[in-house]
Parts: C-alpha cells; structure tokens; sequence
C-alpha cells in the first residue's frame, strides 16, 4: 500500500473513530432509556374495564399520566378499588386492591421502590386514585460524569489506532529503507551481481524496484563496455601488427629490393587508412552517446529525402549488380525533425549490409508507407540470413555474425543504425530466417 493511502486512512481513522464510537453510545443510550408510558384513551379503557369510565376524568387523567418521566410504574384504581390501568406486573387490570393490599404491596417492595400516592382529581366525589413508584437507586450523578468516561473511551480507542497504525507505517518505511541502503551500498562498491528484492507496495519500494533496474541496465552497460574494449582492442591490434611487422622487417632488410618495400610501404599505408577510418568511426559512435548530433537537427520533408536516397540506392545497385525495388509512399508534406546526415548514414549501413550479404542478381527493397500519422521504413534482401541465435546480438558494437566474419568492416554498423534510430526516438526491428530473407523495419512517429 502506498505511504500517502496509509497516512490518508490514519487521518481518515483519526476523524471516523470519536464519530463512531458517539453515534455507538448515543444509539446505545436511546435502546435502554425508559420508554414512556402508553395509555389506553377512553375508548380502549371503556371496552377493557369492567366498570363504567367518565369520559372527561380519564382524559385529564391520561394526560396527566403521560407527562410521566419514563421509569416510574403506575397503578390507577377508581373510588371502589378496581385497578383501571396498571403497569406494575404484579398488579391485573380490574382486579380488587383494598388498603390493606396497597400496604402489604409497600411493605414487602420498600426496599426496593419509592411509592407516592395521589388522587385526581381532588374536589370530585368519585376520584381516582394513583400509586406510582420508582426504583429505590437512581443515579444522581452528572451528566459531565458520563461526558469524561466518554471522552476517555474515546481517547483509548483513539491512541491504540494510532499506536498501531503508526507503527505498521514505520515498520513498512523502515524495512523498505533497509533494503534500499543495502542495496545502495553494493552498487556502490560495484556489486551488480546482488539482486535488488523489493517487497509490499509502497513508494519506497517502487524505487527499489526501479533502483533493481538501474543496477541491471549498469550490469549491462559494464558487460557492453567490456566488450566494446576488447573489440577495439582486438580490431585495432590486427593492423598495428602489420604495420609493426612490415616496418621491422623493413628496417632489418628483410624486404629487400626497392619494388618489395613499395609494395610493403603500401600496404603499410593501407593499413594506417584502415586505422584512421576505425579511429572515425569510433570518434562518431561515442558523439552519438554525447548528444552533440542534435546540434544538427533540421525539419525536413521525410518523403524528398527518402525518394533521393532510394534513386541513389537503385543507381549504387545496378552498379554492384543487384535487383532494387523502392516504393516511397509518403505525402510530400509530411515533415520530421532528425539530422538527415546520421540518418542518411544509418541507411547506408542497412543497404550496404543488404548489398554485402546478398548474391549477384539477388533482390533488395526499400519501402517506405505513411499510416495513422507513423513512417514506416523496410529494407529487405533475399540474402543469408542471420540465424536465431544471432539475432539477439546483431546490434551490439563488435559483434560480427558468422556469415560476416570473414567480411571487412569494424562490426559497428548496426550498432550506428541502432544508436542513431534510439536517439531520435525512433523504433527499428529486424526478421530473419538463415539463407531465406532478412527483414530491418524502422517506425518513426510523425
């Protein structure tokens, strides 16, 4: 659970608690007070009593009676000692009580009731006559008295929430926190190999996870600059061999004879070429990681700068013989930010790459569509192929699939189309079956 959701159901607790717990007592407090007294009108007493009933007495009467507090019971007899009403179980409607009744009632309930005796009304010559009583201990206490027992209820219901509350939030925070610092503390000391283990869901461990991530985009990032070292390494130490052995077997007069040590002069100097265009292309590779390109970014219609590339590309193809097909299909106005030179270059490797891997008379297209507002760009051949165990490595620096490895070239061609498409936002996929088709797409959103 996030942190913010904890601290909003803490508060939430904090305002709902004390609301609870009084509408809880004052609901409680209503089911137990005294319920009122229900007294038969003159009709319902007329038909339930076995003597006649005045109309207007009982109605003074019950007026009387229901003005009441709740608690008391209450015993109406006429002038002749027949019980009218009565509430007090032990006592039937129209039945006899005789004073002597009456006295033996309170004597042997003294104890426990307070009687009072009344007569209504008082100048008529046929009265009723009215015991009522009540619990001997009724509470005197104040109603402050009940207030503080309330509010302390309250406040104890109140801190043990926010005692455990708290202390589940704490204890969420401080374990997420131990696990981050941990985690912290071995990329730091260059422990990329320790998984991050991120448990609950809040915050923190969101970033745990992403800070899991990170470490495996540096693990990855270590193991690519590792390679990419030992592949510079390894393409530049195979010409400064020659050229150190060709220079030594110059100086000692191995190379005798003036044609011998031109054409190992020669060679010499091809090699140095070779080293200064892998020297470039290593220079170009690491502007693309600095962001210097974007110095060059212009607007420009994709639709002209496709069509000249691809008139280019069939010229380049008859030439090498073999079979072109473009298809450019994009409205001329149709315009997207990029630096035409990085990208003119990515398009160069696709194609030579195309060309290199593709027998004479072999077929290469170049299709480009515009739909729902996305430039979709193809290269295909009907080439080598690349296998399935390659195709995961084909855009990493240096890596030369086995129907390459006997080709010239650095192995960072597609590792420059893969940087220049990711830098410009843009997406490229690659489809391959081995010595049937290879297949480069690349979307660019409009």
């Amino acid at each position: 659970m996030k942190i913010k959701t904890q601290f909003m159901l803490f508060i939430t607790g904090i305002v709902l608690i004390p609301i609870l717990v009084l509408v809880c007592i004052a609901l409680i407090r209503y089911n137990n007070k005294p319920e009122s007294l229900l007294v038969p009108d003159y009709k319902e007493i007329n038909e339930m009593s076995i003597v006649a009933v005045d109309s207007s007495s009982w109605t003074e009467l019950s007026e009387k009676l229901r003005r009441m507090p709740g608690g008391i019971e209450v015993v109406v007899l006429n002038s002749e000692g027949i019980v009218l009403f009565s509430t007090i179980n032990s006592i039937s409607q129209n039945e006899y009580l005789s004073e002597t009744d009456i006295m033996r009632l309170i004597r042997e309930t003294d104890t426990e009731y307070i009687y009072q005796l009344n007569k209504t009304p008082a100048e008529s010559s046929s009265p009723y006559y009215i015991i009522n009583r009540m619990p001997e201990r009724r509470s005197t206490r104040p109603f402050f008295f009940y207030a503080y027992r309330i509010a302390i209820f309250v406040c104890f219901i109140l801190l043990v929430f926010c005692a455990t509350v708290l202390m589940i939030i704490a204890r969420s925070i401080t374990k997420s926190i131990t696990v981050l610092e941990k985690a912290t503390r071995q990329i730091c000391e260059g422990n990329l190999e320790q998984e991050v283990i991120a448990t609950g869901g809040n915050e923190i461990t969101s970033l745990t996870k992403s800070l899991n991530k990170m470490r495996i985009a540096l693990k990855e990032d270590k193991q690519r600059r590792s390679r990419f070292i030992m592949g510079v390494s390894h393409d530049l130490r195979t010409p400064l061999a020659l050229i150190k052995g060709y220079t030594e077997a110059i100086a000692d007069g191995v190379v005798d004879g003036e044609e011998a040590q031109k054409k190992s002069l020669a060679i010499v100097g091809s090699k140095i070429t070779q080293l200064e265009d892998m020297i470039d292309e290593l220079i170009n590779f690491t502007k693309l990681d600095t962001g210097e390109w974007r110095e060059n970014l212009e607007e420009k219609s994709m639709a002209a700068f496709l069509v000249e590339f691809a008139h280019n590309f069939e010229i380049d193809g008859n030439i090498l013989k073999r079979k072109i097909k473009t298809n450019i299909n994009i409205p001329d106005n149709i315009k997207v930010i990029f630096d035409s030179r990085l990208f003119l270059r990515a398009l160069e490797n696709l194609t030579g790459n195309a060309v290199r891997y593709t027998d004479e008379d072999g077929m290469i297209s170049f299709d480009a569509d515009y739909s729902d507002n996305v430039i979709t760009i193809t290269v295909s051949d009907n080439g080598k192929g690349i296998t399935k165990e390659e195709l995961p490595f084909i855009f990493d620096p240096f890596y030369r699939g086995s129907s390459s490895r006997r080709e010239k070239g650095s192995g960072l061609g597609l590792s420059v189309v893969k940087s220049v498409i990711d830098s410009h936002g843009w997406k490229i996929n690659v489809e391959s079956k081995q010595d049937e088709y290879t297949r480069f797409i690349i979307t660019i959103p409009c």
